[in-house]
Parts: structure tokens; sequence; C-alpha cells
């Protein structure tokens, strides 16, 4: 009687990465730089950086034009940022697939949200041309009467605060990142708002979202070949 002996199939990691998820890699290795210059654009556009109440809304009405570069900016660059919440969950089978559902779903409670309220910046504007800044202020004192408008918006600003760092997180606590990513991360969103989102705070954060780029390249440099499937 003889013994058959089975030989095992090649490892699964040995087999190449598809273009497919190349492309997908590099979406979100790319995504915090992309969120960092979208932001210079968005705060070097704003009319009224800095400014509240009337005299912003005044200035929204008299400058349409480089208030659409601004929400436009902003729009994509907080898109941008949250999307490697949602992208590394891919990455993290075994330890620390539970937190990243959790930063999965932080990031999509965000995008769902925060990226979209800039379209109304262009609501302000037109009903400032319209009504005047005095307009403005009572459909704003209005809305503010609302309480589906807080429900509403702080999923957003939850997001934009926790994404990254919670993504890159992630990724530490599987083993795959190092932990000067997560440093970055925060680093970026504190330069980010302490600047009062001026186009000097968020050229220094855009510094900083490039780190993180790294840290998500060096994380993701290596894919086991049965998610290539």
């Amino acid at each position: 009687m003889t013994t058959e002996t089975v030989t095992p199939p090649p490892a699964a990691a040995a087999a190449p990465r598809s273009g497919a998820l190349s492309v997908r890699r590099w979406f979100l290795v790319a995504s915090p730089v992309l969120a960092g210059l979208f932001a210079v654009v968005g705060a070097y556009a704003d009319p009224a950086v800095g400014l509240d109440g009337k005299e912003l809304f005044r200035l929204y009405a008299d400058n349409p034009g480089p208030l659409q570069w601004k929400s436009l900016g902003f729009h994509w660059s907080y898109a941008f940022w949250m999307a490697p919440a949602l992208l590394v969950a891919p990455y993290v089978r075994g330890r620390g697939a539970w937190f990243a559902n959790v930063t999965a779903f932080v990031g999509f409670a965000g995008m769902t949200t925060l990226p979209g309220l800039l379209f109304s910046d262009w609501y302000d504007s037109a009903i400032g041309q319209s009504f005047g800044a005095e307009g403005v202020e009572q459909v704003q004192q209005t809305m503010e009467g609302m309480w589906g408008v807080p429900v509403f918006t702080m999923p957003g600003m939850i997001g934009l605060m926790l994404s990254l760092p919670l993504a890159a997180l992630t990724l530490w606590r599987a083993g795959r990142a190092p932990a000067w990513g997560l440093v970055a991360a925060v680093a970026a969103f504190v330069a980010f708002a302490v600047s009062g989102i001026t186009w000097w705070g968020c050229a220094i954060a855009t510094v900083f979202l490039a780190v993180v780029s790294i840290a998500l390249h060096r994380a993701t440099a290596e894919e086991p070949a049965a998610w290539n499937r």
C-alpha cells in the first residue's frame, strides 16, 4: 500500500495584486494628500475666512465666484479626509477587525453628512443677493429652532475629527502601520482647526496628511493574495 503525498498549493501571499486592487490601494494612499490640497484651495478662495454673522453673509453674497471655489474645495477635502476610514477595513482581519468596523461606521456617518453641507454656502449667497444679509440671518435663526439640524450636522463634525485618526489607529492595532501615522493624523486636524481653517493652516495640515499617506503606503504594501480574487 502506497501513501500519496499531496503537495500544497503555492502560498496565497505570493499571488500578485490585481490592477483593480492596485488602483483601490492608491486611492486610499492618495486620499489624505488630496484632502489637504483641496482644503488649501477652499481656504485660499474663502472670501470671508475667520468671519461670521452678517459680515460673512454679506461677503458671501458679494463674492459668489470665489465662494463656489471655497465650497467645492472643502466639499472634496472633507470627502477625501474621511475616505480612509472606510477603505482600510478590508486590510484588517483578525486582531482589530471589530475596531475596523467602528472606524468604517464613523467614516460612513461623516462622509454622508459633512461634505454635502457645503452646498448651504450657495444658498446663503443666493439669499443674501436676493434679500440682503438680514434675510440670511433670519433664515439661520429659523433653522436654529429645528432640532434636526444639529442631529444632522454632528456626525459630520465627529467624522472629520475622528475618521483619519481611527483609520491610523486601526492599522496600528492590527500591526500593519507605525504609531507615527496616528500622531500625524491627529496633528493634521489640530493644525486645520487651530488655524481657523486658514490657507496656511491647511498647508501645514497637508504636510502632516502626507505623512499619513506614507504610513498608509507602508501598511498596505503587502496584501494577502486571497483578497485579490
